[in-house]
């Protein structure tokens, strides 16, 4: 009796832990499309000196680099966020005579924008990419752009350094979102 007991319970006990069950994929949706990362207390707001930097830098010059862009993310006491967009220029053909000096690297571009929600919307799928980049990154030899995100308190940190142009197409769309001019670039 106890041993057709005991091979009842392995009999069920088999039959289900056979059984395939399958798990719904998971989708995570946001009411208002603009990301919850954005705290205007979490990003200055009340006095913090914390910011979310979000660069660019290009190899046009080759292994010596080339310019650089960033958006520094910052809200204010009326709890709004700006982002502070710099772009420099570089000249390749005095690579010689300025590298490694200040005005190797000279400002074009520095304007703060006010955020909207599409520009909310566009730094958060740039950030997404961003990270799928990070997991196939390659590494590109001596030359290559670096693409990046930096929390100030160092509770993000992701950097992009390869040749991939998927990489310069999704930063393209973040610029495109601010009406930013696109960065043209040949890939060798």
């Amino acid at each position: 009796m106890i041993k057709k007991k005991f091979l009842l319970v392995f009999a069920v006990v088999a039959i289900s832990c056979n059984k395939k069950t399958e798990r719904p994929e998971i989708q995570i949706k946001n009411e208002k499309n603009v990301i919850d990362f954005f705290q205007p207390a979490d990003l200055g707001a009340f006095g913090s000196a914390t910011r979310l930097f979000v660069y660019a830098n290009f190899d046009e010059c080759g292994e010596w680099g080339g310019h650089k862009e960033s958006f520094e993310i910052f809200s204010k006491g009326d709890k709004q966020f700006y982002a502070n967009y710099k772009r420099t220029k570089v000249d390749c053909d005095k690579l010689g005579k300025l590298y490694g000096k200040p005005e190797f690297q000279q400002p074009y571009v520095d304007k703060v924008i006010k955020l909207e929600d599409k520009q909310k919307e566009a730094i958060n799928n740039y950030l997404s990419q961003l990270i799928k980049s990070k997991i196939k990154e390659g590494f590109p030899g001596n030359a290559g752009q670096n693409f990046g995100v930096i929390k100030t308190d160092s509770t993000l940190v992701i950097d992009v350094y390869d040749s991939d142009k998927k990489n310069l197409e999704n930063y393209n769309q973040l610029l495109k979102s601010f009406n930013l001019e696109i960065v043209k670039y040949e890939y060798r």
